[in-house]
């Protein structure tokens, strides 16, 4: 009896290891996956202020388009999963439409000024790739797979050792119940555009809101 109660010390031990270390690896993502939604925010602002530099004819649909393409993006990160690729697909065409308008906007003017433009721009649909990256970076199946062994592992080594279980039915329900409370939040932070953790656009959506109000004045 030593040796099992060794034994289920050590995998209790090892199932608490596993769980803090996938929470750490889902609070990485998110946060990584926030501050790529920070620098797309700065990006677009940055492009926005650069398209001023440019002659006025160019100016102005350049800085509609970034408009356009800072609403698209809003959308995606505050929509639902399952209009979500529409919403990255429009995003991509609007995305599109920015750069051939910056490129017949620098044409024939290969200046300083314009290669900021143009750098200004190439830094958008950058970020918006590192973005789309981070959100596809998330704990793998075999993680979750191991994880869920060994709390089966545990479970049943908790329920062997507890003896009587219509005296002690209540405490075979305590260790199922935190594991898979550690699993939800686990997942919840996992998921970057589902659940009530979710990375949202408030940075894109304030700078959007700021940007509205500066071209209406």
């Amino acid at each position: 009896m030593d040796e099992f109660r060794l034994i289920l010390g050590a995998v209790l031990s090892l199932l608490g290891l596993v769980i803090g270390f996938t929470l750490s690896m889902s609070i990485a993502g998110y946060n990584s996956r926030q501050a790529a939604q920070e620098a797309e925010a700065s990006s677009i602002n940055s492009a926005y202020l650069r398209a001023g530099l440019l002659e006025k004819t160019y100016t102005a649909p350049l800085r509609t388009a970034l408009l356009q393409y800072l609403k698209k993006r809003v959308e995606y990160y505050n929509g639902q999963s399952n209009g979500r690729v529409s919403k990255r697909e429009e995003a991509i065409s609007v995305q599109n439409e920015l750069w051939e308008r910056t490129v017949s906007a620098v044409a024939g003017q290969q200046t300083a000024i314009t290669s900021l433009v143009v750098t200004g721009v190439n830094d958008v649909i950058s970020s918006q790739k590192r973005a789309q990256a981070g959100w596809k970076n998330q704990i793998p199946l075999p993680a979750w797979l191991l994880l869920f062994v060994i709390a089966l592992c545990c479970c049943v080594m908790i329920g062997y050792s507890v003896g009587n279980v219509r005296k002690r039915g209540i405490l075979l329900l305590i260790l199922p119940s935190m594991i898979s409370l550690s699993f939800v939040m686990v997942a919840e932070i996992d998921s970057p555009g589902e659940g009530m953790i979710r990375v949202n656009g408030h940075d894109l959506y304030e700078l959007h809101r700021s940007l509205i109000m500066v071209s209406a004045n």
